[in-house]
């Protein structure tokens, strides 16, 4: 290991110390660290793939976190590339704007918004769009396209500046990113400075029950800190003042959940599929 990455001795949702190993897989370099021909017979860092579960509230997650720049800062993968995705999220946006029944010209935020593919099609239904991401190519590339994008890190500081200059979001996403994040509580905390009190948060990542029933080993890298559960998350949002509605389950990348989450005492109701989720798990 280098000074890139380091353990983290708790959990990632619940704080507790109770954790307790239950797949070891063989260290590697970074998924998507890619090299060129010439470059094959120079060693590249290797970092633990150690699986944890958390005996305090059962979330399962990596806890050796290589360091985000390292692995986000050059992204080379793009949603747009591929037709499947662009019309998983065309018919997305579709789905919460009928869903919700937000207003024309309302703002939409998507953090690790990627190519700006989602936010395109939020755009395209009338609404005002603002991306984040930390690929500062690909974000630039967005901006190119007509897709309003900052390049960095999405944290409270950023939320706050946000706020000042668009205003409050109707819908924000976080599309494949929630697993990738160290610190979830801060995210949580700029969702809060950012999203309006009747808006929805909504975020997909693959889902661990899919992982275990197929036996999606190979989901298991760097980049993957957390393989959620809904049990887990609806406490962790509870936590900070936030209340997980609706929980479903999509076929992306194997098997995902989506989530939908509001401010805590928000005016959506709590949908079945969160307790019908909790008790399958």
């Amino acid at each position: 290991m280098t000074e890139t990455c380091h353990r983290r001795s708790t959990c990632r949702l619940c704080g507790s110390s109770d954790l307790t190993l239950v797949l070891a897989l063989t260290p590697t370099p970074p998924a998507n660290a890619f090299i060129p021909a010439d470059a094959l017979d120079e060693p590249q860092p290797a970092y633990p793939l150690d699986v944890f579960f958390c005996e305090g509230c059962g979330h399962v997650q990596l806890l050796d976190v290589v360091d985000p720049h390292a692995l986000f800062d050059h992204y080379v993968y793009v949603s747009g590339t591929s037709p499947l995705f662009v019309r998983h999220f065309e018919d997305y946006a579709a789905d919460l704007l009928a869903r919700y029944r937000v207003r024309p010209e309302s703002l939409i935020i998507d953090i690790g918004s990627n190519d700006g593919t989602l936010l395109n099609a939020f755009k395209d239904a009338d609404m005002r769009v603002q991306g984040i991401d930390p690929a500062v190519d690909i974000a630039r590339e967005a901006v190119a396209a007509g897709i309003p994008t900052f390049p960095g890190f999405f944290t409270p500081a950023i939320a706050e500046r946000m706020e000042e200059e668009r205003g409050k979001a109707a819908i924000i996403t976080a599309n494949n990113v929630f697993a990738h994040i160290d610190d979830l509580a801060a995210i949580v905390e700029g969702v809060r400075i950012l999203l309006a009190r009747d808006g929805v948060f909504v975020f997909e990542v693959s889902y661990l029950v899919d992982v275990y029933e197929k036996t999606l080993f190979d989901t298991v890298y760097h980049e993957h800190l957390d393989y959620h559960t809904v049990a887990p998350l609806q406490r962790f949002f509870a936590s900070h003042g936030m209340e997980l509605i609706r929980a479903e389950r999509i076929d992306t990348h194997g098997g995902s959940l989506r989530a939908m989450v509001q401010h805590a005492g928000g005016p959506h109701p709590v949908d079945a599929s969160v307790a019908d989720a909790i008790a399958a798990e």
